[in-house]
């Protein structure tokens, strides 16, 4: 889901990024990171998922990480 729909179906249950902020303790500018995908955090991540009912893992999907071959 983009950063934006996520934000909108955020407001649609009547809360803001701010309000989730304080509502997990944890700086507002942190909850933008995360919405908008520059960082991760499972705690901040879940919270979202479940205000808006979506699964988490279609919200914020993890990307592979490259393996690094032995030479």
């Amino acid at each position: 889901m983009h950063p934006e729909q996520i934000k909108a179906a955020i407001r649609m249950k009547g809360m803001t990024a701010a309000m989730i902020a304080e509502n997990l303790e944890v700086s507002q500018s942190s909850v933008s990171h995360v919405i908008n995908k520059r960082s991760h955090s499972e705690r901040i991540e879940e919270f979202i998922a479940t205000l808006i009912e979506e699964p988490r893992d279609e919200l914020f999907p993890r990307k592979p990480s490259l393996l690094r071959r032995s030479a």
